[in-house]
């Protein structure tokens, strides 16, 4: 089997990084970079990483492509810290690189919320790509979303990874609040600018697509909670995304 580096990027995730690293263990090299946790996040990170290092968060793009530079394997297997390799997905991995046919490989995730599965909202057809050539690929480094470029052809594996995105409804609605300024802030380097008819229209429009197209009433009370608060996350873009253009014409 061709040897993988394992990469991961961190910050206070104490309660979700040991679970995290313990998936990874079976990886040839373990790469932990960390952005000045204020929790146990480092020191539970640092007994498990082969290679461990604190640095300066900019972007999620950024500091996992600074992580890929430290690798010394041909292959990364990339997770974040609220992710969790089981064993089938292991194994399916480990016996793919005996002989593999793709340079990328995605994996579905299964998306936990509140203690429970979450099977609909459109959080069931979420995707990674897991793993992949250090020599042919690195991510977009902007401010929100990281994207491995450049596009290529892939192989989905049949298990998934399992993802805890968010441990509470307060650290939703603060993930959002950071996401949404950086959202924005790409949107405006794009040359959009926002109003309050945007603002309404995509919020609403983002609330129906999630809530009735893609069944999120059949998540019961989660899947409303999800569906609401990832709108006004979408409203909340969008009325940073006015501020910058109200901003750019003083």
């Amino acid at each position: 089997m061709e040897k993988i580096s394992a990469i991961v990027t961190c910050f206070n995730r104490e309660k979700e990084i040991g679970v995290c690293l313990e998936s990874l263990k079976w990886a040839d090299e373990l790469i932990v970079v960390d952005s000045f946790s204020t929790d146990r996040t480092a020191e539970i990170a640092a007994a498990y990483a082969d290679k461990f290092f604190r640095r300066k968060y900019i972007s999620p793009g950024e500091q996992k492509n600074w992580a890929i530079g430290r690798a010394s394997h041909p292959w990364i297997l990339a997770i974040d810290s609220d992710e969790v390799v089981p064993p089938a997905l292991r194994d399916e991995i480990m016996s793919e690189l005996e002989k593999p046919r793709y340079h990328q490989y995605k994996a579905y995730r299964r998306n936990f919320f509140l203690g429970k599965e979450i099977k609909h909202c459109g959080w069931d057809t979420d995707k990674i790509i897991i793993i992949f050539r250090k020599d042919r690929y690195r991510y977009r480094e902007d401010v929100v979303h990281d994207r491995l470029l450049p596009e290529d052809r892939f192989r989905f594996f049949e298990n998934k990874v399992v993802h805890h995105p968010h441990r509470s409804i307060e650290d939703f609605i603060s993930r959002s609040n950071r996401y949404s300024r950086g959202g924005a802030e790409k949107y405006f380097r794009e040359g959009k600018r926002g109003g309050a008819l945007k603002m309404f229209f995509h919020a609403a429009f983002n609330f129906l697509k999630m809530y009735f197209f893609r069944l999120g009433f059949l998540d019961g009370a989660r899947g409303l909670i999800i569906c609401t608060l990832s709108s006004c996350y979408v409203a909340e873009k969008y009325a940073h995304l006015w501020e910058l253009s109200q901003k750019n014409k003083t």
